[in-house]
């Protein structure tokens, strides 16, 4: 402790950075080191933290004579104090947040005589162009000589461009057809049965309070007729369209298969009146191009 005081009152007799630097070209010998400024602030943010929690211990009847490194209070009690120092040192505003110093950020460049940026040699020199705050989060680059940019061109871009530009698109990609209606037979028993599922929703959520005792066991039957012939269309016809797949694929003949919807539907047996010749419903297993056409006549 008497070591903190009297480096609080030897540091505390410069009053401005300009006093600390001709005070250390006095005080040093040949050696110079580019980094006693911020050895310099570093001292003071110990001070004044250790000067912070003492003035805490205060208020709770406690000396810092007291203090057991082993104890995760103090470690959290200094952390506070280091987090809350706030001064002007010789390198600038020192803060700390998050476990790094938040202060002013001195942003340098290389120039030359002929006022050009070039490779760096010995007759470059090195000027101030700006300064960040770190806090605010904020560029100045007034503090400081302009910048030059190599070969006295202007800066690159540092954002994109956005070019609106009208195309033409031609109309006769849109003439060919890529999707097209298979089954329709199935397709209408999916849209009938997902119709029966949704209704049964609304007879499931029918409070009783809203019909009469006498027709509630007619609703209950209804509920369950409706749910079960929904699910059974919706499902039963998707499962046709898989089974309709799955034999195309799985045909080892080189030869022509006829299979209609309705036929999908009654499982592969004949059906009265169907069309016999539907280019749409053939598919051919044996030749590429007519693989083709019946991949497109799947879905």
């Amino acid at each position: 402790m008497l070591f903190v005081s009297r480096v609080v009152f030897y540091v505390s007799s410069f009053t401005t950075p300009t006093e600390y630097e001709a005070e250390y070209n006095l005080m040093r010998t040949n050696e110079y080191s580019r980094f006693h400024g911020y050895a310099y602030d570093g001292i003071w943010a110990l001070a004044l933290s250790i000067h912070a929690v003492i003035v805490r211990l205060r208020a709770n009847d406690t000396r810092i004579s007291e203090f057991d490194y082993r104890k995760r209070s103090w470690g959290r009690l200094f952390n506070e104090a280091l987090n809350d120092t706030n001064f002007i040192g010789v390198t600038g505003p020192v803060r700390f947040f998050r476990n790094e110093r938040k202060g002013q950020i001195l942003l340098k460049q290389f120039q030359t005589n002929d006022r050009c940026v070039d490779v760096f040699v010995a007759e470059n020199q090195e000027v101030k162009i700006g300064e960040y705050d770190c806090l605010t989060e904020t560029l100045d680059l007034n503090k400081g000589l302009p910048i030059i940019w190599r070969g006295g061109r202007d800066p690159p871009m540092d954002r994109t461009l956005i070019v609106i530009q009208r195309t033409r698109v031609n109309l006769t990609i849109y003439a060919s057809l890529y999707i097209k209606m298979s089954s329709p037979y199935l397709n209408n028993l999916i849209i009938v049965g997902c119709i029966l599922t949704y209704t049964s929703v609304i007879l499931l959520g029918m409070d009783s309070g809203f019909t009469s005792v006498a027709n509630f066991p007619y609703i209950c039957a209804a509920r369950a007729w409706v749910l079960m012939s929904g699910f059974t269309l919706a499902f039963g016809a998707m499962f046709s369209k898989t089974w309709r797949v799955h034999a195309i694929f799985t045909n080892i003949k080189l030869n022509k298969k006829v299979i209609k919807g309705l036929q999908a539907v009654y499982g592969g047996r004949g059906v009265p009146h169907a069309r016999r010749h539907n280019p749409d419903d053939v598919a051919d297993c044996g030749t590429p191009s007519t693989e083709r056409r019946a991949e497109d006549n799947l879905w």
